[in-house]
């Protein structure tokens, strides 16, 4: 398999050296390329607001994913040296001025500095982005800092960094040397490892061309579905005795009670998740204690934007301008914490999630997101045959007018309309025949 990135960079020399780092790691097979072949104008990037590589690596790569719905990938750089407590660091680029200015000020900071104390370590961390996925990968590479600036191959700081076990600066060495020590060098080698990787997920087993699916889960759509809807007390015991003796997990009970936070409100969650945790304790099942996950906020919002083109698929940057449009905020909430934080959780995999989603909206109602979640099951490969056969689940749960509009909803997805009008089912359809 060949892999076209493109470079979320206006550095034609980042670029130049990636293309030769790529054409000694993976040649013919990875291959990187100028935003200007994409777009047909060159690039005119974005301010590298970020706090850290990472997030300045993320930032680029999102604004130019958005642009071209292509896969990309983002550098960005920096110089940490310990004399100076980890500076320049993120601000490399922009540390005073232009690079020769960078490199008289680093010079000039570390005047006084012996040569046993000017320790540094270049690292780089590079974005992948595509439709369903956000990765990073770092390389580092450690050495020292010179006492004046030798050489005149390379950029940047390339004339006062020498790496370790090396006398010479990159910047005095041949390109094809430096390209094989350095820190883009590494973080380019754990990113093709990782490529390969996705190619090897991406090869499905012989005969395993739907998702499995749990015995219990029909169990534990109904249960779902009953406490979005706000049951009693002893019905909710009831469908709880019934899920447990048909094997639903307890963790798996935990979890989708936990996510009706995001589709029938705190009070809902709070009260199942109370009510069963009570009836486990009357009956002397363990519970499960939802544990909240350490993550950094960016490693949330990455989680989260993942699995949400996962659920929107083709729709999912304009989904995504449809909540920044109404608020900024929003858009980052529902990415970092409601599909980063919480739909992500490990616990319950992504189709039982799905159902007990769609039950529990169907409940209340939101029809264009129950179509959103129809078809990222059917984008998952779940069978349309099944997927009639679940929502039938849901009727006793649903008035009158919701089984109607939750027909409608269903030939609206398994027909491909492209329209907000949806027609009345024919006779004779599966929902007609109740």
């Amino acid at each position: 398999m060949s892999w076209r990135l493109v470079v979320a960079t206006t550095n034609p020399h980042k670029l130049r050296e990636l293309r030769q780092i790529a054409a000694r790691i993976a040649p013919g097979r990875l291959h990187f390329l100028a935003p200007e072949e994409v777009l047909g104008t060159p690039w005119e990037g974005i301010e590298e607001s970020g706090r850290t590589l990472e997030e300045n690596a993320y930032l680029k790569a999102t604004a130019l994913f958005e642009r071209i719905w292509q896969p990309v990938v983002a550098d960005d750089s920096g110089l940490e040296i310990e004399a100076l407590g980890g500076k320049p660091g993120v601000d490399s680029a922009h540390f005073v001025g232009s690079d020769a200015e960078n490199r008289s000020a680093v010079l000039e900071l570390l005047r006084d500095v012996p040569p046993e104390r000017r320790r540094a370590r270049f690292r780089t961390v590079l974005c992948y982005r595509d439709a369903l996925r956000t990765l990073c990968v770092e390389g580092i590479v450690e050495g020292w800092i010179a006492l004046e600036e030798r050489g005149t191959s390379g950029f940047g700081y390339d004339p006062l960094f020498i790496p370790e076990g090396h006398e010479r600066t990159f910047a005095e060495m041949e390109p094809e040397e430096k390209n094989q020590l350095s820190h883009r060098f590494r973080a380019v080698a754990a990113l093709w490892e990782t490529l390969r990787r996705l190619e090897e997920e991406a090869v499905e087993p012989e005969g395993a061309s739907e998702p499995e699916v749990p015995v219990w889960l029909p169990w534990l759509i109904r249960l779902s579905a009953a406490a979005a809807r706000a049951e009693t007390a002893a019905e909710l015991d009831m469908l709880l005795r019934q899920a447990l003796r048909e094997g639903v997990p307890v963790r798996a009970i935990a979890e989708v009670l936990l996510q009706l936070c995001l589709f029938a409100g705190f009070p809902a969650a709070i009260e199942a998740l109370t009510a069963a945790q009570a009836f486990c304790e009357r009956f002397g099942v363990p519970w499960e204690l939802l544990l909240p996950e350490p993550l950094e906020t960016e490693a949330m919002r990455a989680r989260g934007s993942e699995l949400f083109a996962l659920v929107y698929g083709e729709r999912t940057e304009r989904v995504r301008r449809r909540l920044r449009g109404g608020a900024p905020v929003l858009e980052d909430l529902v990415l970092r914490v409601a599909y980063g934080e919480v739909l992500s959780r490990s616990g319950l995999d992504i189709v039982p999630r799905e159902w007990a989603a769609i039950a529990a909206l169907v409940v209340g109602g939101w029809w264009r997101q129950v179509a959103s979640h129809l078809r990222a099951l059917l984008r998952l490969g779940f069978p349309a045959e099944q997927c009639e056969e679940f929502l039938g689940i849901l009727q006793p749960f649903c008035t009158p007018e919701q089984w109607a509009q939750l027909c409608k909803v269903w030939q609206y997805v398994r027909q491909g309309e492209h329209t907000a009008v949806v027609q009345r089912p024919q006779e004779g359809s599966w929902c007609n025949g109740e």
